[in-house]
């Protein structure tokens, strides 16, 4: 089966899409597949992979994050996506490129593929929730938006099929009136990221950098710096946890935030920004031999860091909007309300009281048990493509 993907969010420097993108095209290889992925970028380019390729489209970089490459009117999709001739053709981006691939036609003689639109982000909860839900609420904002889902509508209507990575964001999607919803759930790496990782000297050195000593709580953090993941609002929280715990919170990532980051984490003491970590075998030493995940983000179309803190033994606290609420349970999670620095703290206090081996032990259970691994996810995938939708 021939895959072409027309891939806006993947970039080189990128987190969670790479991640996936280069999942896939390694499950491609296992399962007798090919995958070619266009994504924008710097130059024109082509890149081979034991699964298919990755072929860079020059492309104008984002403005608000170069990082980021966007497809332009330029870029001449329409004769790529022809010469690879796809059975499936998925459109990964509401935006220009989930528009080229909604409106890309087979020419004469060539058979129509299978067309599915595979939704990575909730624009509405990643911008209009992010901004404006410390001041209406979730319902309010939807109604102002009311003309975004029925943008969304109009995308989803050009394809066969919209995918999504979790069953709770096929549910929200479908209410709003999204075509053919299904939810084909992501996994985690359990082979790699996994709790036999936690080591005591690279804890100690993690908190070395918060300038503590191995006797304090050791909270992490892992995404991009991005308003979405409401880092001010953590940063705030840890300051209240520290009038009660002896804690400090280590963050990893980058992002077009990052100098704001810097500015904020001067408030409050025991932050050390890590930066971009892009050593996968690192990543997962680093979160293994923390106590606990603080994450902000409310607008988590899945979570791909919370399954691999859970995968690696580390209790969560989480908000109790998006996919992040999804992950929680009674042993190894706390919920907060979203943005809710006071409500943040109480939850961290909260699950930095419990035994630790106790959460641990519930946390790895649960991924192993409910969230499944990586590989399982792209044979349901390819397995929808062929058998369900009859290729």
């Amino acid at each position: 089966m021939k895959i072409v993907e027309v891939a806006e969010f993947y970039s080189e420097r990128g987190g969670g899409v790479k991640t996936y993108t280069h999942q896939k095209l390694d499950s491609s290889a296992a399962l007798g597949h090919s995958t070619t992925i266009i994504a924008p970028g710097k130059s024109n380019n082509e890149i081979i992979y034991p699964g298919g390729k990755i072929v860079f489209v020059k492309s104008p970089a984002l403005f608000i994050d170069p990082r980021y490459h966007v497809f332009s009117r330029d870029n001449n999709l329409n004769t790529l996506i022809q010469s690879e001739k796809p059975d499936v053709l998925v459109g990964a981006s509401p935006w220009r490129g989930g528009w080229i691939s909604g409106k890309w036609t087979p020419a004469k003689g060539q058979k129509k593929p299978l067309k599915v639109l595979f939704m990575h982000t909730d624009p509405v909860a990643v911008y209009a929730y992010t901004l404006l839900d410390r001041y209406l609420t979730i319902n309010k904002i939807d109604h102002i938006f009311n003309f975004f889902w029925k943008y969304l509508i109009r995308l989803s209507n050009m394809f066969d099929v919209t995918l999504v990575g979790s069953p709770w964001l096929a549910s929200r999607f479908s209410s709003y009136g999204l075509n053919n919803v299904h939810s084909i759930p992501f996994g985690v790496e359990l082979s790699h990221f996994n709790s036999n990782r936690r080591n005591n000297a690279l804890r100690k050195s993690m908190l070395q950098k918060c300038n503590l000593h191995d006797n304090a709580i050791l909270a992490l953090n892992v995404g991009r710096h991005h308003p979405e993941k409401r880092l001010k609002m953590l940063f705030q929280a840890i300051k209240k946890v520290q009038e009660f715990k002896n804690i400090g919170l280590y963050v990893i990532g980058d992002g077009l935030i990052r100098p704001w980051v810097e500015r904020w984490s001067k408030g409050t003491p025991n932050i050390y920004i890590a930066g971009q970590e892009d050593n996968r075998d690192h990543l997962a030493n680093l979160m293994a031999s923390s106590d606990l995940l603080a994450h902000g983000s409310a607008s988590e179309t899945y979570g791909r860091v919370i399954a691999e803190a859970l995968a690696s033994g580390l209790p969560i606290v989480v908000p109790n909007q998006g996919g992040a609420s999804g992950f929680s349970g009674p042993i190894y999670s706390e919920i907060y309300k979203t943005g809710n620095a006071d409500d943040a703290a109480r939850a961290i206090i909260a699950i930095s009281e419990r035994d630790f081996k106790t959460s641990s032990n519930a946390a790895v259970k649960y991924a192993k048990h409910k969230i499944g691994s990586d590989s399982n996810h792209f044979v349901r995938l390819y397995d929808f493509f062929t058998k369900d939708l009859a290729l």
